[in-house]
């Protein structure tokens, strides 16, 4: 079995969005078991939203996985707060890591990092945040 990392570089080498790598290598290596439709859900997110350059598309996914772990589904749930908490530690994470959370300034000149290994990185280091935190589904 691959691990998180690879799954996700190599789903990116195939042709999905930093956004969609994310997810389907979460949901293999987490066995999240998401829906077809949930896998669909980050079709829209790659490039920085929609192609637009903004958030990175690779934390996007992760801030979808955080959400199947860690979210709610009934208004009783986890209140928003701790949520929001969790979303904030990992954004903080991410741009300590990698510089920005902007894929524009990401795949720019001053920091050019490449999608793929950013992809794979940013899985691997999700799993490990899930991990330490103790989320999981």
């Amino acid at each position: 079995m691959e691990d998180i990392k690879t799954m996700a570089e190599h789903f990116h080498s195939e042709g999905f969005s930093c956004a969609e790598s994310m997810v389907r290598a979460c949901n293999n290596c987490l066995n999240l078991h998401l829906s077809d439709d949930a896998l669909r859900m980050a079709s829209g997110l790659g490039g920085g939203l929609g192609g637009s350059g903004c958030v990175c598309g690779a934390l996007n996914g992760a801030c979808l996985i955080i959400g199947v772990v860690a979210g709610r589904k009934e208004l009783t749930d986890r209140p928003k707060p701790e949520i929001y908490k969790d979303i904030r530690e990992f954004q903080q994470l991410f741009t300590k890591t990698f510089g920005s959370t902007c894929c524009h300034v990401l795949k720019g000149p001053e920091l050019h990092v490449a999608c793929e290994t950013l992809t794979g990185n940013t899985a691997a280091m999700l799993e490990k945040f899930l991990r330490e935190k103790g989320l999981k589904k």
